[in-house]
């Protein structure tokens, strides 16, 4: 029981903040500023963790527990702070759930949104593309993560519909 409310103050600490900050103004660098706010946390925590007589084993548990439960929180912001194509458009057809939508409406729908802008824009923001010549770069070699996901997909092949 100690683990996990320790973790919920942790998560209430983390989230609070995160929403003061956001209220007070909207980080340009969203993510980056939600991990800076996880860290001091985690750091008030293990402090907080040192001061009182919370066993070692009981720290690296709520320090597990804290990091997964912030982590899906970040993966769950993603998915609620961008315009997703996917939500927007489950979202368009539900407003006219009687009836649904007609091709034509849905096709409009879609010519109007700024999907691909948003996400060009973002990735620019977090200096992962640049401009260069007026054409779109990527920025040095990519994380290890983005060069694995180009490769296993270069392994499985083309893909012929989504992302």
């Amino acid at each position: 029981m100690l683990i996990f409310l320790a973790t919920l103050v942790l998560f209430v600490l983390f989230f609070g903040i995160h929403l003061v900050v956001w209220r007070i103004r909207l980080p340009r660098r969203q993510f980056g500023s939600l991990l800076v706010i996880f860290g001091m946390v985690f750091i008030s925590g293990l402090a907080a963790a040192a001061v009182s007589s919370i066993s070692i084993l009981n720290v690296l548990h709520i320090a597990l527990f804290y990091t997964a439960a912030s982590l899906c929180y970040m993966v769950l912001y993603s998915a609620i702070y961008q315009d997703s194509p996917t939500l927007s458009l489950m979202r368009f057809i539900s407003e006219n759930q009687a009836d649904g939508r007609s091709v034509p409406e849905v096709v409009s729908f879609l010519a109007q949104r700024p999907f691909v802008k948003g996400r060009l824009a973002e990735l620019v923001d977090s200096r992962l593309v640049r401009e260069q010549n007026c054409k779109y770069v990527i920025s040095g070699k990519g994380s290890l993560g983005f060069r694995f996901i180009l490769a296993y997909r270069e392994l499985y092949g083309p893909i012929t519909k989504g992302g």
